[in-house]
């Protein structure tokens, strides 16, 4: 069901963009670079590339790629061969603005990514209902992440170089299998003494929906002379 939904907007984003061409001020291509945490255990680094065309000057479409910059096995982790990439397609509409310099949009984006590793001593639920579950020893998970969410920010630009401060909400789609699990103890899930504890949603064997949230800042580089939609 989440992979027809994922489908169906992505052709609805497709769809809009070409829907836009037939506009006569066409705009270009630019890429983008963002930072981005990968949400394994302790956050790690990813590196996330990005291309963008401007169809006009209302109408644009970004992709983006997330990539894991850092290594599978750490000494201080728990986590082994951790394997992620995620894809990500944002179709954007502009408003006019006052500014020469500036101005503000909303998207709509979709995201899909693969999340694989081997988890060591650690825990999961196999229903979200009750708080006990199993211990194990050693166990794989996969749990692929599907994202949808209302995007807004502001681009603001000095010649072809841009900075896009964005910020977005929406819904988070997790299905998580947990195999291969060495030395199951079934048992109340007990939270940390020591302060506030954090479950990651691949501790939810199954399918659960969260809030999801997200903010940032991105670089841009246009390969055209980059023009702010303006009023009047």
């Amino acid at each position: 069901m989440r992979r027809t939904i994922f489908f169906i907007l992505l052709f609805f984003l497709l769809y809009t963009s070409l829907a836009a061409q037939s506009d006569k001020k066409k705009g270009g291509w630019a890429v983008t670079f963002t930072g981005a945490l990968i949400p394994i255990s302790q956050p790690g680094l990813g590196l996330q590339p990005g291309i963008e065309y401007r169809f006009n000057e209302r109408y644009s479409l970004l992709a983006e790629i997330t990539l894991r910059a850092n290594k599978k096995n750490s000494k201080d982790s728990s986590e082994l061969n951790k394997q992620y990439l995620r894809i990500k397609s944002e179709m954007r509409y502009s408003f006019l603005s006052k500014r020469k310099g500036s101005h503000l949009y909303t998207g709509l984006q979709i995201s899909r990514a693969s999340r694989q590793f081997i988890n060591q001593n650690s825990f999961y639920f196999d229903n979200r209902k009750t708080d006990s579950g199993y211990y194990y020893s050693r166990a794989s998970v996969n749990s692929p992440v599907t994202t949808m969410s209302v995007q807004f920010g502001i681009i603001i630009s000095k010649g072809k170089f841009a900075v896009d401060v964005f910020t977005g909400i929406g819904a988070r789609f997790i299905h998580t299998t947990v195999t291969d699990i060495k030395d199951p103890v079934r048992s109340v899930i007990r939270n940390p003494d020591s302060g506030p504890s954090f479950t990651a949603s691949y501790s939810y064997a199954g399918n659960i929906t969260m809030l999801h949230l997200n903010a940032g800042i991105r670089g841009i580089w246009h390969f055209y002379k980059f023009r702010h939609p303006q009023k009047g």
